[in-house]
């Protein structure tokens, strides 16, 4: 059978690029997230999310519609057996963003 065992739906590949973020209290990891620039088109980017399906992605991509200043967003998942995804995203301008994480 040329399905991934149920394991590594959930468990991070070898060579992934870890992303940090420090807080007060401890440090996230968020190694499931890549970021690349688009160098063709204006104000986009591609967003990478391993270990994700359709189901998150939805998500995302309504509440990016959301915001007045995008102008694009799609997603694709290049493979069934594959689980990433990969977020397309265009915007009028660059906006600096910042998030603030409380763990639960």
């Amino acid at each position: 059978m040329n399905a991934l065992d149920r394991y590594e739906r959930f468990v991070v590949p070898e060579g992934t690029k870890n992303n940090y973020l420090f807080s007060q209290s401890s440090i996230l990891l968020f190694s499931l997230v890549s970021y690349e620039r688009d160098t063709k088109i204006i104000n986009a980017a591609s967003f990478t999310i391993e270990r994700e399906e359709h189901t998150i992605d939805n998500i995302l991509r309504m509440q990016l519609h959301r915001d007045p200043n995008v102008l694009f967003v799609g997603y694709k998942l290049p493979h069934p057996l594959q689980y990433k995804i990969i977020v397309r995203e265009q915007v009028e301008q660059v906006q600096m963003v910042y998030v603030n994480i409380v763990p639960c």
